[in-house]
């Protein structure tokens, strides 16, 4: 490893691709994304393949001189390792991307990317019959059994 290795910063950019690209050319955009990285001097370290999804908010972008909005795009990320003088080259050319409608870059730490399963926000309680519990019906009690349960209750607590 040699002095330059040293300077380097860790980096992920995320970025949305407009929902018109065809599904079969997503791959192919994603290697330019990756492809502007490596010419710049950066180490890939990992990546997400872009997946649909559903925008929070509506994206509006200039498309063939026509502004349109987008509620859906393709999400994908980068992590790489580069230069943090040549982060701004990058920048530059990711702005001029006909086929990207967003993207952002952070500094981030090399540490191993996995997927973290979300927890629910509201977990459903299991019942007893879903846990493999049996369920034990109480008898009932006449109004006269614990109205004469609580005076036995009560002339104990007072001897």
């Amino acid at each position: 490893m040699n002095e330059k290795d040293n300077d380097n910063l860790v980096y992920e950019v995320g970025f949305h691709l407009l929902p018109i690209v065809d599904e079969s050319n997503v791959a192919t955009e994603t290697l330019g994304i990756r492809s502007i990285i490596e010419e710049n001097g950066g180490v890939i370290i990992t990546d997400e393949i872009p997946k649909m999804v559903a925008l929070a908010y509506d994206i509006s972008k200039v498309v063939d001189t026509k502004r349109q909005k987008f509620s859906k795009a393709y999400f994908g990320w980068v992590k790489f390792e580069m230069d943090p003088s040549k982060i701004l080259n990058v920048k530059n050319k990711f702005d001029v991307l006909v086929n990207v409608l967003r993207f952002i870059i952070v500094k981030t730490v090399k540490e191993d990317t996995m997927h973290v399963h979300k927890i629910p926000m509201f977990k459903k309680e299991n019942t007893k019959e879903e846990k493999g519990e049996t369920l034990v019906e109480k008898p009932k009690v006449s109004e006269a059994e614990l109205d004469k349960s609580i005076d036995e209750l009560v002339i104990n607590q007072t001897l």
